[in-house]
């Protein structure tokens, strides 16, 4: 197959990402409670798992990177410093914002020819730095936002045993191959049953009119994971669709159209249906709650279409799969480890619909999947996109 140097046009591997030889970054890493006993350079005064880490990660990129420091502000690597007690998260908050405009001050130098900060912190670090340097017209990227220290630790670790930009490179630029095989990306309100669909295969969703202009997978699935499973990949897609005829769907059918749903009702300050996500069915819903079928169906219709006209609008690819239903299927590993590779990565933009989500899975991952974020991944998931891309036709 043929590899580009850069993804196809119109389905570019996201902006802000680490790992990339531009220049334009710049790295902050916070600091942390353990340190050495003595007086020694700030890089190496640090004692934690999680500082030494993510100081290994920033010093990959091969950019320039700072640390911050509750007692002594914005700090060089090299620079010499004693061991402190002193820590942001006991300072009152006009003190807090004081070390920011001081550390702000002292980046200023630094920011030439910047384009994109990189935080490397936890929240009350970033909280005025933030916005500030936005307010400068620089990007900032939180690649761990929302992940427990456990989960930024398995994080790490991912990202320096394996260079997760080329591997988020590859894999959008098999996108490209696969978008221009297909003959480009369908939308799904526009699909039926009648088009020429692989009996199995793997999906994955797009997010249309995000800022930059780039299309990011949002959503990846498939079907038919277990062994006596006679789902096909058309059926899949039609659950997330909705009904055609009506406008409306079922929810209980897709966990994809429940998310959606939630935050679509968050976003726009609907009342959510206390029947939303209750029940096998309209029916089960109705008997817990003390409501007739009828009712339950009538309070969600609303909802169930905004959730159709969202997911129907978004532009998607699928991907030929065609190995025997069962967990460790090849669609399940592609499926999984797509997942894991995108979980965070970069991070969501702040109008993303998934941002409103009630669900963390959802709003860290930047992706409308629950399960397999944060994962660790192993890259040889996309020697199997590969394979298949060969074996996709146009439906």
């Amino acid at each position: 197959m043929r590899k580009r140097n850069s993804p196809g046009e119109g389905l570019r591997q996201p902006s802000v990402a680490p790992f990339r030889d531009t220049g334009t970054e710049l790295y902050l890493v916070s600091c942390v409670k353990t340190k050495g006993p003595k007086p020694t350079p700030a890089k190496d005064l640090y004692a934690s798992p999680w500082f030494r880490k993510a100081r290994a990660y920033a010093e990959k990129t091969a950019h320039p990177w700072h640390i911050l420091s509750a007692q002594y502000g914005l700090v060089h690597p090299e620079r010499v410093i004693r061991p402190y007690e002193k820590t942001l998260k006991t300072m009152p908050v006009a003190k807090r914002r004081a070390w920011a405009e001081t550390v702000l001050a002292d980046l200023e130098p630094s920011l030439t020819g910047v384009g994109t900060v990189v935080f490397l912190a936890g929240q009350v670090y970033r909280e005025f730095l933030a916005p500030a340097l936005r307010d400068r017209g620089l990007t900032v990227h939180v690649p761990m936002a929302g992940l427990s220290q456990g989960r930024q630790l398995s994080w790490l670790g991912a990202c320096l045993e394996t260079d997760r930009f080329a591997d988020t490179t590859r894999f959008y630029e098999l996108l490209a191959d696969l978008e221009a095989r297909l003959g480009g990306a369908r939308v799904l309100a526009d699909c039926s049953g009648g088009m020429n669909w692989p009996d199995r295969g793997v999906y994955f969703f797009l997010e249309p009119d995000e800022a930059g202009g780039d299309r990011r997978v949002v959503r990846v699935g498939t079907h038919a994971l277990t062994a006596k499973s006679r789902s096909t990949l058309w059926r899949r897609l039609a659950q997330h669709r909705g009904t055609a005829r009506t406008g409306g769907g079922n929810h209980r059918g897709s966990i994809f159209r429940l998310l959606v749903g939630i935050a679509l009702a968050r976003r726009d300050h609907m009342a959510l249906p206390p029947s939303w996500g209750k029940g096998n069915d309209a029916g089960a819903a109705g008997w817990q709650l003390g409501m007739s079928r009828t009712d339950v169906k009538r309070a969600e219709a609303e909802l169930e279409a905004h959730v159709s006209r969202y997911i129907g609008a978004m532009p998607f690819l699928w991907l030929n799969v065609g190995d025997a239903p069962g967990r460790d299927s090849e669609r399940g590993v592609i499926e999984r480890h797509a997942i894991a590779l995108l979980s965070g990565y970069p991070e969501p933009p702040a109008n993303w619909l998934g941002c409103h989500s009630d669900r963390d899975p959802v709003r860290r991952s930047g992706l409308w999947n629950n399960q397999h974020v944060g994962e660790n991944w192993d890259p040889s998931f996309l020697d199997l996109m590969e394979k298949w891309i060969e074996k996709t036709e146009p439906a």
